[in-house]
């Protein structure tokens, strides 16, 4: 019956090259001592620091942003193309009058 039996496929399994586990287990164990004698703790530092890092890394988004920041107006192709469309329309609609 071995014909009617699919076989279930082999299980992934990860092994990172060049993770230091003595040195995770030294940081967990500063961390663990901090809290226990009270002092502050950084948790997610490295958050706050990456927050808006990639975003201001491009120059279109900085830009965009900016013209928001400021007031401005950002046209967009698709809002160029609705209003020619509709330029248009109207123009034609006129001249059958």
């Amino acid at each position: 019956m071995g014909l009617f039996s699919q076989r279930k496929p082999r299980g992934f399994r990860h092994e990172y090259v060049y993770v230091d586990e003595r040195k995770d287990r030294l940081k967990a164990i500063e961390e663990r001592a901090k809290a226990e004698l009270g002092m502050k703790v950084a948790v997610g530092d490295g958050h706050e620091r990456l927050r808006g890092v990639f975003a201001n890394a491009t120059r279109h988004v900085r830009k965009r942003r900016e013209r928001k920041l400021n007031g401005g107006f950002v046209l967009s192709y698709g809002v160029i193309i609705v209003l020619l469309i509709l330029l248009f329309a109207v123009w034609k609609v006129l001249l059958t009058l």
